[in-house]
């Protein structure tokens, strides 16, 4: 048996679910303040589970609101940079992920 004891368990379960809720809450916070890039923020929201300096940027999106600052429409202006900035940064996450996994394996 893995776990010594229902508490261990419920535990477990609980800590599993704080730490979803928990990593959602960006994409909920754009959700609620209907925040005009909510479905870019809740799509990169899956990949900050690997990257907790992209959640704090997320949650930093999240509250700040629409910004019209040209650096950041020169980024996320049109539906096509959207999904190449999305694209990116998942990519930039999984890279810097695998580095991470191959480093500590050659450990």
């Amino acid at each position: 048996m893995m776990f010594a004891s229902a508490t261990a368990m419920w535990l477990f379960w609980g800590g599993f679910v704080f730490l979803c809720v928990f990593n959602f809450l960006p994409a909920a916070i754009a959700y609620v303040n209907h925040h005009p890039d909510k479905h870019l923020l809740a799509m990169l929201n899956v990949v900050s589970l690997f990257s907790f300096a992209l959640w704090i940027a997320l949650m930093a999106w999240a509250t700040a609101g629409r910004s019209d600052h040209p650096m950041i429409q020169r980024f996320i202006g049109t539906p096509q940079k959207r999904t190449r900035l999305a694209l990116s940064v998942t990519a930039l996450v999984i890279a810097s992920f695998a580095g991470t996994v191959w480093s500590v394996a050659r450990a």
